[in-house]
């Protein structure tokens, strides 16, 4: 390293970071807010529907389909991520035009890396350096409902393996998935729900944590944005 490196370095820590190529979008904008607004239709009026039928599987299907083309082009500033994100989410589609292409387990697997992915995408610029503004925050209430989701999916596939992983949930087919959805939120805000036990050794540990993670993020995030307020202060 040459001394011109090492004086950038010590003036700023994360310039060596700023020679990668980055993976992420690293600047919280007006995609954040936008993204936030789409999540909380799909989860909390487009999921409730799924029981009234296939005009709200086509609602899911469609706000599925703009929350991903936001993540896809304006989220991921590298091509494999852009490529992981449509394929991943390609094959969702697949199994929701195509029933039976896919098994059910291959489904829930592709959605959960889908999932996985944006939430990494939104917590790279959420956590990262830079102004403290309404998009950021906007960004960090969509990285918390996204771990109920992402709960919610774990959860489905635990029930797919042990079908009596939990009790209360003995209805299958489409609306099954508005009680796994509710039983995660009530998980990790820990109000508890008495309509959905979790009975299985593996289905407790995962409503453990998921509790764990509901109390630390909080904690986490705001001591995170306030550490960011001071540093652009001084």
């Amino acid at each position: 390293m040459t001394l011109p490196d090492i004086a950038e370095t010590e003036l700023n820590p994360e310039a060596p970071m700023a020679r990668w190529h980055p993976v992420f979008n690293r600047n919280p904008g007006w995609q954040f807010s936008v993204m936030l607004v789409l999540e909380v239709v799909l989860l909390f009026i487009a999921i409730p529907t799924l029981s009234t039928g296939e005009a709200g599987q086509s609602a899911v299907a469609f706000l599925q389909l703009v929350i991903a083309g936001v993540a896809i082009a304006l989220l991921a500033a590298s091509g494999w991520l852009r490529l992981a994100l449509a394929g991943s989410f390609g094959l969702t589609l697949l199994a929701r035009f195509l029933p039976g292409l896919l098994p059910q387990t291959i489904t829930l697997a592709t959605i959960f890396i889908y999932n996985i992915l944006v939430t990494a995408a939104m917590a790279w610029a959420v956590f990262g350096a830079g102004t403290v503004n309404h998009h950021r925050i906007a960004g960090a209430v969509f990285i918390y409902l996204n771990i109920a989701l992402l709960f919610g999916l774990a959860d489905s596939a635990l029930i797919l393996v042990v079908p009596d992983a939990f009790s209360g949930l003995a209805d299958g087919g489409v609306g099954r998935a508005s009680k796994v959805i509710h039983f995660s939120f009530a998980t990790l805000t820990a109000e508890g729900d008495g309509g959905v036990t979790p009975v299985s050794p593996f289905a407790r540990s995962l409503a453990d944590l998921e509790t764990i993670i509901g109390q630390l993020f909080p904690a986490i995030l705001l001591s995170r944005l306030v550490g960011l307020h001071l540093a652009r202060s001084t």
